[in-house]
């Protein structure tokens, strides 16, 4: 078994585009405190969140806070030496040199984990995954100019008539099968238009207020988002 561990610290250090408001109330959500519990951690000084964690439990830990706007460093830190005798618990081995220690914070109440599994209702985005921030998502590609080919293009000079106007000729209509009737003459004779019976013996009609379709719910619809993924 490895003599080393690994803490996770934090100096202060925010994402980029956050605030440090905003940072401070999401760690202090992670770690279910409240927001005066971790002003000290944005002090500017090196503070150990947690420690004696193996490797990949203390990268989970800084993804999570790095998610929250907050970027740790894992740091490997020599574990102590285990005592051989009383007498040598009361001095160090003259080979053992211990590490600088960041400041230690006061971790009554922040001992709850904070990498934890998706809520369940999630569906299928409780594989997506988020990457740290600055990550690069794409590597810059240069793109060529647009090339135009004007080789059969040309331009004339300045007030050169583009097209000539030309004459269009009226219309020819045959008018000769038309004839138009004296001033005030009657063109057509009124009839007397029949009422329209309509059959209205099939129909009713509902109290003022009363509801004429019952309102049914609508499930909202299943998206298989399975194969999609968040870089």
């Amino acid at each position: 078994m490895s003599g080393n561990t690994f803490a996770v610290v934090f100096a202060g250090k925010i994402a980029e585009g956050a605030s440090v408001e905003q940072v401070k109330g999401n760690v202090a959500k992670l770690f279910k405190v409240e927001v005066a519990k971790v002003e000290r951690l944005f002090s500017g000084a090196k503070v150990a969140l947690k420690k004696g964690l193996d490797e990949t439990t203390a990268k989970k830990y800084q993804m999570a806070l790095a998610k929250a706007g907050a970027l740790c460093e894992v740091v490997k830190v020599a574990a102590p030496a285990q005592k051989s005798s009383p007498a040598a618990s009361h001095a160090k081995p003259a080979h053992a040199v211990s590490p600088a220690r960041p400041e230690q914070m006061d971790t009554a109440g922040l001992t709850k984990s904070v990498v934890k599994p998706a809520p369940r209702d999630l569906g299928g985005f409780a594989s997506v995954t988020l990457d740290q921030p600055g990550a690069v998502l794409g590597e810059h590609q240069e793109v060529p100019p647009l090339q135009v080919d004007t080789g059969g293009l040309s331009l004339d000079v300045p007030g050169a008539t583009l097209v000539e106007h030309e004459e269009v000729a009226a219309p020819e209509v045959d008018t000769s099968a038309l004839s138009v009737a004296e001033s005030g003459a009657e063109l057509g004779k009124e009839e007397a238009v029949a009422p329209l019976q309509v059959d209205l013996s099939g129909m009713s009609m509902d109290e003022p207020g009363a509801t004429l379709v019952e309102h049914e719910e609508i499930p909202p619809p299943q998206i298989d988002t399975s194969r999609l993924s968040v870089s």
